[in-house]
């Protein structure tokens, strides 16, 4: 477990630290005369678009996230998740949870080039997928 834990954690700062170098000092600027804003996901509803498989992921609270699948051999299924996050910079958060059945979840999530690369653990196995993301409208009711 202890070696999972390490690897996540060695491949989500090879990711971050890969994207700093590739913006650093790449402010726009309205970014530089703008005071930094904290991401926050609560209350926002998102598409991950993995290719054949597609999620809905509501963020009801800053704790707690609701996935849905729309696409893919999951389709139909969904669960609320307690999730845990932590802010890269100002526009990329790393995110993670467990599944009830034990698969973990981790997900880096750039909200700037709207894309996000997940880890999934399941056993001693980890998958690193690569997809989009997109925020959803609400509707008006």
């Amino acid at each position: 477990m202890k070696k999972v834990i390490f690897i996540i954690m060695i491949l989500t700062t090879i990711i971050s630290c890969k994207n700093q170098n590739e913006s650093k000092d790449e402010l726009t600027e309205m970014e530089k005369g703008r005071p930094k804003e904290t991401v926050s996901l609560s209350g926002k509803s998102f598409e991950y678009n993995y290719g054949d498989y597609v999620y809905e992921v509501n963020f009801k609270s800053e704790t707690t996230l609701h996935w849905k699948c729309v696409k893919g051999n999951e389709k139909g299924r969904e669960a609320d998740e307690t999730y845990s996050k932590q802010k890269l910079n100002n526009y990329t958060l790393f995110i993670s949870w467990v599944e009830e059945d034990g698969l973990g979840v981790s997900q880096v999530i750039n909200l700037k080039n709207n894309t996000v690369n997940t880890f999934l653990k399941i056993g001693k196995e980890i998958i690193p997928i690569a997809g989009t993301i997109h925020e959803l409208q609400k509707l008006d009711e």
